[in-house]
């Protein structure tokens, strides 16, 4: 009798830490997508910052150089 109620235990306790566990990686494969976004986001972000330094250090020596003639 022991054993059985031992090994039904143990039969839920391994369904209990699968299911934690399936939680678990799933948790995981989010915040790896999460991650993922954000750094692509932050290269788009880099990029038109980069951008539109550029273009504005352009228009300043263009205005400059309108200037001086």
């Amino acid at each position: 009798m022991i054993s059985i109620v031992k090994k039904k235990a143990e039969e839920r306790l391994a369904a209990i830490q699968k299911a934690q566990q399936a939680i678990l990686n799933e948790q995981e494969e989010q915040a790896s997508e999460v991650r993922k976004n954000t750094a692509r986001l932050k290269a788009q972000r880099l990029a038109r910052e980069k951008a539109e330094q550029d273009l504005a250090s352009q228009a300043k020596s263009g205005q400059g150089a309108k200037k001086r003639k």
